[in-house]
């Protein structure tokens, strides 16, 4: 059912033939025409932002660029990027929490909501105009921060790379904008399945919990393979990942490449748009391109 690919969504937004497991997360592209390098990173949003040190090639890679692509423009005024996205995470009229549930459960729900609400005194009677995969949003980052003392959602990977090369005076490029990425994430599924992943994961926290560090640990010993077995395990609707991944990938490709061409680039995108068959690393294989793992 398509409920399960929501709850590993949010674990992984807030990430030639499928990679082996020895695989690494940094490469190098060059070739076809291209008069000097960029480079490829794939992030984790729950890894620690000091985790990038471990890299011996980035600094250069990152002092040879004059570019930093990343999914969308973090470096925006957060207040300014909500204000974009809430129009998506609204409810319609006749689908919000208090119409879709009967009063008896929307205070069942509402109980298992407030131990896990991100502030005091926040409860569903105040989020009952949002979709329910905002709600569900909310409690898996209180359950994250629970099961990793050392994340901070505002100190993520993407983020870091474009404030370093905005402080420095480079580009910061964005593949998609807040609305569309909104788009994808809020209006895909429908608000029924959602409200079922928004049970489901008020009923078992510890699933949340588990897969949030089996895909970080994951992540951090650079397994790809793993993280694409995970979210296989956690999802059964292609059409949802191939929109997430697939569709994604393809798209943005045709920007990266007009990017490459003009100046030389650190493309910073989440690992999962790494691998597999329409993943980057094989994408820009098949357009010519030499894809060469560093450090």
């Amino acid at each position: 059912m398509q409920h399960y690919s929501i709850r590993h969504l949010l674990l992984t937004l807030m990430l030639a033939t499928l990679i082996p497991a020895s695989a690494q997360i940094f490469y190098k592209v060059e070739g076809n025409g291209l008069e000097k390098p960029s480079y490829l990173f794939g992030t984790h949003h729950l890894a620690p932002a000091d985790f990038t040190d471990r890299f011996k090639s980035l600094q250069d890679a990152m002092r040879q660029t004059q570019t930093v692509v990343g999914e969308i423009d973090m470096t925006t005024d957060p207040m300014q990027m909500q204000f974009r996205m809430a129009p998506y995470m609204q409810a319609p009229a006749d689908s919000t929490l208090s119409r879709l549930l009967s009063p008896e459960e929307f205070n069942k729900l509402n109980e298992k909501f407030k131990p896990l609400s991100p502030m005091p005194g926040l409860d569903l009677t105040m989020l009952d105009g949002m979709r329910p995969i905002v709600v569900t949003t909310m409690v898996s980052l209180t359950l994250i921060q629970k099961s990793m003392p050392g994340f901070n959602p505002a100190e993520q990977l993407d983020t870091k790379f474009q404030k370093i090369y905005s402080a420095a005076g480079k580009d910061v490029v964005a593949l998609e904008t807040p609305e569309e990425q909104a788009a994808l994430l809020y209006e895909f599924t429908p608000i029924t399945q959602q409200l079922e992943a928004l049970r489901e994961t008020l009923d078992d926290t510890s699933k949340v919990e588990d897969m949030a560090t089996q895909l970080n640990q994951a992540y951090l010993e650079q397994d790809l393979e793993k993280m694409m077995s995970l979210s296989d395990q956690e999802q059964t609707d292609p059409a949802f990942m191939q929109a997430m991944l697939g569709l994604r990938n393809h798209k943005w490709m045709e920007r990266i490449l007009g990017i490459m061409d003009a100046q030389p680039a650190l493309i910073v995108v989440g690992a999962l748009h790494l691998a597999g068959p329409d993943g980057l690393i094989s994408l820009l294989r098949n357009a010519g391109y030499s894809v060469t793992p560093l450090d």
